[in-house]
């Protein structure tokens, strides 16, 4: 009788215990038993109690929280808040960048960092980088690395650009060589047959042979400008 008696008291003997954190993604556990995510209320009976807070249970490295409380009062609420979830995760494409925050070298990822509102994260792999300002990033993050961009010194004479104007000033001097050669022999025609179709055929050549022959002094002229830029 007295036993039952005793299991009657514990069993009306009830508490609340209420837990938050501040992300809603975050795990809770009781007794190594998932209660609930962000925020659970449970009804409990005296006793201790194991609680555990996970930031996810599927990742790597994942933010956990290890605590216990003792519940000894009957009808009473248990308030626990937990506020440590502030780091970010961060992950990179790929993985195992170095984490700098300005120059100071915080983690290799993936991984939890503690980033302030106005800083500059910095991924850095084998010649790879991306930066980018803390308030762009969001609980969990997975940043692909990009190749620096610098800019490329070229030297003139190496270039693509050379060689096109090197081909065509070939071309125009040829071009202007063969119309001026053809509009001399149409000459000597015309001289001999005091032909008018013959001399608007000289005409029409020397005008092909100027036109190549100008954009060759064009070409030059660009070409001497380049050199004497650099």
């Amino acid at each position: 009788i007295i036993l039952s008696v005793s299991t009657m008291i514990a069993q009306d003997c009830k508490s609340f215990l209420e837990i938050e954190t501040n992300r809603d993604s975050s795990l809770i556990f009781i007794n190594n038993q998932l209660i609930g995510y962000g925020k659970i209320r449970k009804e409990v009976t005296p006793g201790k109690y194991l609680i555990t807070v996970k930031e996810n249970i599927y990742r790597w490295n994942e933010h956990e929280i290890n605590d216990s409380v003792n519940i000894k009062l009957c009808d009473k609420e248990y308030l626990i808040s937990y506020n440590l979830f502030n780091k970010l995760f961060i992950d990179s494409n790929p993985q195992d960048a170095s984490i700098y925050i300005y120059d100071s070298l915080m983690a290799r990822t993936p991984n939890f960092v503690n980033v302030n509102e106005f800083q500059t994260v910095s991924l850095r792999k084998n010649g790879l980088s991306k930066s980018i300002l803390s308030k762009e990033l969001s609980a969990y993050n997975t940043i692909p690395l990009e190749i620096p961009y610098t800019e490329k010194n070229e030297i003139f004479s190496e270039s693509d650009w050379f060689k096109v104007l090197v081909g065509t000033a070939t071309v125009f001097g040829a071009a202007s060589a063969y119309f001026k050669i053809k509009a001399d022999n149409r000459y000597d025609e015309y001289l001999k047959s005091n032909d008018p179709n013959k001399l608007s055929e000289v005409n029409r050549l020397d005008l092909y042979s100027g036109i190549a022959f100008g954009l060759l002094q064009i070409n030059f002229g660009y070409l001497i400008y380049k050199f004497l830029i650099e």
